[in-house]
Order: C-alpha cells, then structure tokens, then sequence
C-alpha cells in the first residue's frame, strides 16, 4: 500500500512540474480515454433485447405487459404496437404466456363456450357460435405473411321448415395489410375458398373481400370471372413458355458455352372448350336382326259392279240381280277360274354397324410454338487496325448452325403441320455491360460476418489502440519524470550568475552517475532563465578566447 502511494505521489508530483500546456493535453487525453472505457463498459454490458411480439392490438399488448409486470420481467415498448424483452428470457417468456392464454389476437374464438352460464338462451348460443366463428376465421386469415389484421362479418340467417323462405348465408373480410405487401390473385381466392369452406350453405358468389384503404379484392360476377380466366391463362402460357425456354437454353449451353446463348420462345394456345359427337354407320357389316314371312292363298267368285252409273237406282238394281241360272254357266266357269290367287310377304329387319363417339377438347390445346435463338461466338484473337491483338467474330458454319437448330426442333417438340417456327442466327453479342440493370451479386460470406461481428471487433481495436498509444506512452512518461525528479537540485541552491565563466553543478553521488544531457536538460526545464545565462557566458567566453 506504501508503494502504491509512493507511486501515485510520483506521479503528481511529475505532473505538477510539466508546463500549463502539457498539464492540458494530459488531462483531456485521460478524460476521453476514461469516457471511451465507460462507454465500452456500457455497450458490452447493457441488456439485449428481442422482439417478444409486434403489432399487437391494444386489448393483447396491455394483458402482454400486465403479465410481465407481475412476472417482474423487464421489457420494452416500441410504437407499432410490439413489445421486447431480454435476449435470453425470450423463449421461456413466449412459451409462459402461450400457456397462460394471454395473447387471444382478433376477437375471441370457440373459448368463448369455456365459460358458459347457466340460463343462456338459444339467441344468445347462436349470437356467441357466430362471434366464436368470426374469431376463428380471422385468427386463420392472420396467419397468413402479408396480413397484418382482419376482420371477418357473417350473416347467418335462421333456419326455416320452408324451403321459400331460406335465405342464404353471406360473409365479409376485411383485410389489414402489412406495409408494402400485396395479395396475389390465387391468396385472395384461397381466403374466399376458406371462409365459403367454414360456413354452412355458404357460396363463393355470397362472399366479399375489401381492404382497409378501400379496394375491392373479391367480388364474383361475370366480369371478374372471365378476368380471372384470362390471367389464368395468361400464367399457364407463360409456364409453358419458360419451360421450352429453359430446355432449349440448358442444351445450346453444353455447346456454345454458358452466357453464349439468348432464347426467346412464343407458344400459341387455343383455350377453347370444343366437344364434339359423331354417329359412324358401315353398311359392310351388317347382320340380320328379325325376319317375318306369310303367304295368302285366295281362290273363288267375287261379284263386280255392274250397270250403267248414270241409270237410276232402281234401274241398276234390277240389273245387278244375278241371272237366271243356266243362262250364263260359261262366264259363270270362266270368272271361278280366274279368281284363284296367292299372295306370299317376307319382311327381313338387318342392324347395321353403328358407331356413337363423343370427343371433348380441353382448353389448353398448344396451337403453335415460335422459338428464336441468338448463339455468339467463336471468337480468334487477331490483329486489328492499329495493329493490336483482340478477339474477333468468325462465326459458324451452316453444318453447325443446323444442327443447333435439329437440338431446337427436339427439344420443344417440332410439328410441321402444325406451323412451328424455329430461328438460330449466330450474332456477336455486346461484350459492354448495360448501365440500365446488372445482375446483383450475392453477398459474400465474409463481408456478410464482418458485418455482424463489426462492433465488438472495433471495441476491441480501440482498447488496444488507446493502451499502446496513449495509455503505455504516458505511463512511461510518468516514470521517467518520477526518475528525474528524485535527481534535481535541491530548491535552496542555485545556478551561478551570468558573470561567472564556469559552471559548477552539485556534486552528488547519485548525480555524477547520470548522463550530462539528462542532468542540463532537467536544469533547463526547471531554471530557464539561469540556462539562458550560463549558454550567454559560454559564448562570451569562446569569443575572448
């Protein structure tokens, strides 16, 4: 303990010789490298916190905060609605208030029965089901990344014995969205799809999806229905096209090199649903289906009209009397003979081969594919106008040109009747980079962790720029004036005036065995004026001699 203040004695008693000056530098170097270690001492030390929760309603953020307060928790509040805590008490604070319940998000679901009273009525039982219903659906929709929050409104009518008077269910969403983020077409049907799922007798065309800022995101009518088609379409085509592209474009590159080819491919679709149905007979097969046959035999006298039409009716009714007989048996045995007759009927039913296809057409139908292609190269290195050696275009050969163009007509399927295109043109390409884009590089793992371990680095360089650069220098310099204090002059003895021609030091043991430059420059330091004198006596001397 002796020592140490026997060195911190040195020290002061050092600092109090220096000059006003360097008693200035001394202390403010100190004082920043004091604030420099406290501040240090500070960001190493300080607590760390994470995001337990963000964008929490009102009602969940002040239950959050309750629960930490009695759990006597530290945290952090942030203005959108988040609240943090300490790095290490993360998970175990998020697996404490998940058990507890405390977070319930948008509304309330089916927990809402956990606590039923007694004596509710049906009102009340239906009006808690359609609230528990609401909250289900919007904590599901919730989950999603691009929803911040939402609200779902559904309108359930009583059921009715009649079937005139049912009316069908409807449903509202609200959404909420995050900053920045947007809904793609097939999301927004996914969460129509959802909510028309999760309701009874509810259809697509009785739901309605808006945003907070006002926009309509679903509403079925015809007009939405074939816009929908249409961008349906519109990514089927445009699958179909970067699919033959990247076929194309990964087999010219085992030839012509990577970044040596260009493909651009055009497929023309027809999306017209066609169904068509067709009967085919052939009368070359065919086969005996039912066979009828019947013969008639007649045979004897059948009486004729006779008389004139003209006569009266009482006339011609005499005349059609038959005659008396043996007047006329000659023509009585003529018209016998001839009234035999026979009669023979034969009906055959044959069924003929018959063929019923029905053929439908499924939209989708490839109608045409186009497919351009751009090869460069090769290149030889030869001299140039000013003499200098550079690469040159030579270009390729018809025979290699048409055999990237039978690796074309493979890859995408050529069909000739079907009108296919395919194109290859061997050009130079632009060796200049675009100034309109580039290709953004990936960030490299080593610039990636100097970034995350910058801080503690840095802290640490400046630790050890401040002790070898400031603090050691100082330390030594202390010690070196505490060395040469101990062997200044004692304060009642003094320099000789400026008449006297010798200089005459004290003469002292330890004194003697310091340097004679230590031992003027000490005197300078402590009696200037003196050493001015005694440097004019030495000159004045050496000018009389």
């Amino acid at each position: 303990m002796k020592s140490f203040l026997d060195l911190i004695g040195k020290w002061k008693k050092g600092f109090l010789s220096l000059p006003r000056a360097r008693q200035i530098l001394y202390t403010g170097t100190v004082a920043v490298i004091l604030g420099s270690l406290v501040l240090l001492t500070y960001t190493v030390n300080r607590v760390e916190f994470s995001p337990l929760y963000s964008q929490l309603n009102e009602q969940d953020l002040g239950s959050v905060v309750e629960t930490l307060k009695n759990k006597k928790i530290p945290y952090q509040l942030s203005g959108a609605g988040g609240v943090s805590v300490p790095r290490e008490q993360l998970h175990e604070v998020r697996l404490l208030l998940a058990t507890q319940g405390v977070v319930k998000g948008s509304g309330v679901g089916f927990e809402i029965f956990d606590q039923q009273k007694l004596g509710s009525t049906e009102f009340v039982q239906r009006i808690n089901y359609q609230r528990a219903l609401q909250g289900e659906l919007a904590r599901t929709i919730n989950e999603m990344n691009e929803v911040q929050e939402s609200r779902v409104h559904l309108v359930l009518p009583s059921e009715s014995l009649f079937v005139e008077d049912r009316k069908p269910p409807s449903a509202a969403v609200v959404l909420k969205l995050k900053s920045g983020a947007r809904l793609e077409s097939q999301q927004v049907q996914g969460i129509v799809n959802l909510v028309a799922g999760a309701v009874q007798g509810l259809t697509e065309d009785k739901v309605s999806i808006l945003s907070t800022d006002g926009q309509v995101l679903f509403r079925k009518n015809a007009v939405d229905n074939t816009l929908q088609l249409s961008t349906l379409q519109m990514q089927v085509r445009s699958k179909i096209e970067d699919d033959l592209r990247q076929k194309v474009q990964s087999l010219l590159e085992q030839v012509a090199g990577a970044n040596k080819v260009t493909t651009r491919v055009t497929v023309d679709m027809d999306f017209n649903q066609m169904q068509v149905t067709e009967d085919i007979y052939d009368p070359d097969t065919q086969v005996i289906r039912s066979q009828q046959r019947s013969t008639e035999n007649n045979q004897g006298a059948e009486l004729g009209a006779k008389g004139n039409p003209d006569v009266p009716i009482n006339v011609e009714a005499q005349l059609m009397q038959s005659s008396p007989p043996g007047k006329d048996k000659e023509n009585d045995k003529e018209s016998l003979n001839s009234k035999a007759s026979t009669r023979q009927r034969e009906t055959v039913n044959y069924e003929i081969n018959r063929v019923n296809r029905q053929t439908t057409h499924a939209p989708g139908n490839v109608k045409k594919i186009s497919v351009a292609v751009l090869v460069d190269g090769p290149y030889e290195m030869k001299p140039n106008a000013e003499g200098k050696t550079e690469p040159m275009f030579v270009g390729r050969s018809p025979e290699q040109i048409k055999s990237l163009e039978d690796i074309v007509r493979k890859a995408i399927g050529y069909n000739e009747g079907r009108g296919d295109q395919i194109t290859v043109s061997n050009i130079p390409f632009a060796t200049e980079p675009s100034e309109a884009g580039g290709f953004v590089k990936a960030e490299n793992r080593w610039i990636k962790l100097a970034r995350e371990y910058i801080k503690p680095v840095l802290n640490v360089l400046i630790v050890l720029l401040v002790f070898f650069l400031i603090v050691r220098p100082l330390m030594r310099r202390f010690a070196t004036l505490s060395e040469e204090m101990k062997h200044l002059p004692a304060p009642g003895e003094a320099l000789p005036s400026g008449d006297q021609q010798t200089l005459s030091l004290p003469d002292q043991p330890v004194e003697r065995e310091l340097s004679l430059r230590r031992r003027a420059l000490s005197l300078v330091q402590q009696n200037p004026d003196q050493a001015a004198a005694i440097i004019r006596a030495i000159l004045r001397e050496e000018q009389e001699a």
